[in-house]
């Protein structure tokens, strides 16, 4: 017969040896997403055009007329927040620097930015009008993915039944470089008004018993399947 402290023995090796073979549960931290193990950082960055102040001329040059549509079109495309022209102050030359600004705002609207996108501001130059110049700058915005080629941990992640670290990680590098705006991942985009208009005529067609263009397709499924 065993005494009590033999039984306790016992029963304590026991638990021992069960519990030796048994894992630690996966915790919440082994239930990351893809996207949470490879995450794409977004960084906003400023886009800048500088165009010298000519003393001789406030006329824009041809060049500098189709360097400002390309620069219209890429804030159009990928810009956010305003576009500002940053004309020279401090010169006896201001008011030709402010004649230009005037007239670069006015190439940019003509490419297609609005007004109302569309800042003015100044800076302090060192007194000297030479090598003065405007500059128009906006904010974009630059995904960033993590890098791939991870593959350590590989036992113990085969050991709780997890994915390869390096799983899904050349699939967010691929979303990184195919998104047509960044940040689209920080904040949706904005959508425009619907058009009154047009919802206007629809209900007006449907009160009139107009053919509708789901009567169209109707038709257009019955001549197939016939």
């Amino acid at each position: 017969m065993l005494n009590s402290a033999g039984k306790y023995a016992l029963l304590s090796m026991i638990a021992l040896s069960a519990s030796s073979c048994m894992g630690a549960f996966n915790g919440q931290q082994h239930a990351m997403t893809v996207a949470e193990e490879h995450p794409i950082s977004v960084d906003s960055q400023t886009v800048t055009l500088t165009i010298d102040a000519d003393e001789t001329t406030t006329d824009l040059s041809d060049m500098d007329k189709a360097r400002l549509r390309a620069f219209a079109d890429a804030y159009m495309n990928n810009g956010h927040g305003v576009l500002t022209i940053t004309a020279p102050s401090g010169t006896d030359q201001d008011f030709d620097g402010q004649e230009m600004a005037s007239d670069i705002r006015k190439a940019l609207n003509e490419a297609g930015v609005p007004w109302s996108a569309l800042a003015g501001a100044t800076y302090r130059t060192g007194g000297d009008a030479n090598g003065n110049k405007i500059i128009a700058s906006y904010t974009h915005y630059v995904a960033t993915p993590s890098a791939c080629g991870d593959w350590t941990g590989g036992m113990n992640r085969k050991y709780r039944n997890l994915r390869s670290k390096n799983f899904g990680c050349s699939s967010m590098n691929n979303l990184a470089v195919l998104l047509a705006d960044p940040h689209d991942l920080v904040a949706p985009a904005g959508v425009t008004p619907r058009d009154a208009a047009v919802a206007v005529r629809g209900f007006q067609a449907y009160r009139e018993g107009e053919v509708k263009a789901s009567d169209i397709d109707t038709e257009i499924s019955t001549e197939v399947s016939q």
